[in-house]
């Protein structure tokens, strides 16, 4: 902490920052403040080196880092060469492009998301290019439309040459043609994430970023209108979300030596697959150090392991697995037989989960079936043996078919510690619904369990669950262990 003497100048000097509402009249000072310190009236601070001022100046809000200039004669240009923080919710629009142009940079980062573009046609021109020349490192750039349906402007190309970028979201917005562009590693050396929100991109597009991006860490499209295949190509990836972003053909992990987290999140159907038109493939090719994949649905996606597609009869060889993958999430009709057979072909790849979510999804209609017999007569799962020790059974309604498959995980996971079903909100709002589903749990479970001490607990749905499943921040953050729990 500063010695009081310093305080007692800080405030006398910032005192005429806050305008009353008839003018920028200052505020009187508490009249004890320099007296208790002793005060000698020295100006202190502007001692201090113009690099520790600097500091001091970058964590202020900007509009009060500007008026920083007021405070002294040594102030006056401080700010303009402090790296700060530019968020155009802080600024009048029209001071937002004089800050870009007097300020020499660098940008620590830079907030544009109230800002509707098509009214300030030379502000789009014009931002971005002052970004990309004062070295912005974290860019939000949101165009802050009425209609989220409506047709998306073009991105600035000059957007795409921030080459000092680390982290960057963009919203809204139709990806350009980057057949001018420069190419190569040099485009974005630091870039380490890249959220796009509602972006129009192409196949070739994201192929760019991807290949101008050789650091990069974390990708994340979120309702995307994203390209009919979305290859990835790269040595650094460790995650990549695709939320709520629809894929009309494939997602390939052609080569991504580092990818540790595959998140497919609430896919849209879509697509010209073959048969009802609705698959969309996910091929895993070269992921050796993959540990997360979720959600897989085998009523939307065809999963290729190498080159072998995964079917309901395909039996496991080493050409068929991914061992590296230890949390597996898959949403599943348990009353549907070909569903249920994709469910454990699909376990059968992944021989070492040791975290199985499972969401149970609704049925389009009734279907009176219960696959009791599917379940006694199923072939032993090596996952479920031998590695498994969670089991998470999201959105139980307490049909007689998700009873089966938990009697099914019971009698044959050998290392299970811990088995837990969510019921739906609506069952869990009513309880009488919870209890009786909480007895027939009990009822169908009362044979011996295969692991020692298994826990078996049946809860409600999280209150916060709805925001929660669309944090994608929280879905791509790593330090999280298990991004569905």
């Amino acid at each position: 902490p500063l010695p009081p003497p310093t305080m007692a100048a800080i405030v006398e000097q910032v005192m005429g920052w806050f305008p009353e509402a008839g003018g920028a009249q200052a505020i009187a000072k508490p009249p004890s403040l320099s007296a208790a310190a002793g005060y000698d009236g020295e100006d202190r601070v502007s001692a201090l080196p113009d690099d520790l001022l600097r500091n001091i100046v970058s964590r202020l809000v900007l509009k009060d880092a500007a008026r920083t200039a007021s405070l002294a004669s040594r102030w006056r240009h401080l700010w303009k060469s402090a790296p700060l923080v530019l968020r155009d919710v802080d600024l009048p629009r029209p001071a937002v492009g004089r800050v870009l142009a007097d300020h020499s940079g660098p940008f620590r980062g830079a907030t544009f998301a109230r800002c509707r573009f098509a009214y300030h046609g030379r502000a789009l021109a014009d931002w971005p290019r002052l970004l990309a020349s004062k070295g912005v490192e974290e860019l939000v750039l949101v165009d802050n439309v009425c209609d989220p349906t409506a047709d998306t402007l073009p991105l600035p190309a000059d957007v795409l040459r921030c080459a000092s970028l680390q982290r960057l979201f963009l919203g809204f917005w139709t990806f350009p043609d980057t057949a001018g562009l420069p190419r190569g590693a040099g485009v974005f050396p630091y870039l380490r994430e890249l959220y796009m929100f509602l972006i129009t991109i192409t196949d070739r597009g994201l192929d760019y970023m991807l290949a101008c991006s050789p650091v990069l860490e974390t990708l994340a499209l979120i309702f995307n209108k994203t390209p009919e295949r979305v290859l990835l190509r790269s040595k650094s990836l460790r995650c990549v979300l695709l939320w709520l972003s629809m894929v009309e053909g494939e997602v390939a992990v052609v080569d991504a030596p580092l990818l540790e987290r595959l998140v497919l999140f609430e896919a849209p159907t879509g697509g010209s697959g073959e048969g009802d038109g609705v698959l969309v493939k996910v091929k895993i090719a070269c992921a050796p150090k993959l540990r997360v994949l979720g959600y897989l649905e085998p009523r939307i996606h065809q999963l290729h392991i190498g080159d072998k597609v995964i079917k309901p009869n395909t039996r496991a060889s080493p050409s068929t697995m991914v061992p590296g993958v230890k949390i597996l999430g898959l949403k599943v009709n348990f009353g549907a037989l070909e569903e249920v057979k994709m469910l454990v072909s699909c376990l059968r790849c992944f021989p070492n989960v040791e975290i199985l979510h499972i969401e149970s999804a609704p049925a389009d209609g009734p279907t009176g079936r219960h696959l009791a017999k599917f379940w006694r007569e199923v072939r032993p799962v090596n996952c479920i043996k031998s590695h498994v020790k969670k089991v998470y059974v999201h959105e139980f309604r307490g049909d007689q078919s998700e009873f089966e498959f938990i009697k099914f995980i019971g009698s044959n996971a050998q290392q299970l510690q811990a088995a837990l079903v969510v019921l739906t909100k609506e069952k869990f709002d009513s309880a009488d619904q919870a209890n009786e589903l909480t007895r027939k749990l009990g009822d169908h479970t009362y044979h011996p369990w295969a692991g020692k001490d298994v826990v078996l607990l049946v809860l409600g749905p999280n209150p916060k669950d709805g925001v929660w499943r669309r944090s994608f921040r929280k879905a791509s953050d790593l330090t999280v262990d298990d991004p569905f729990h």
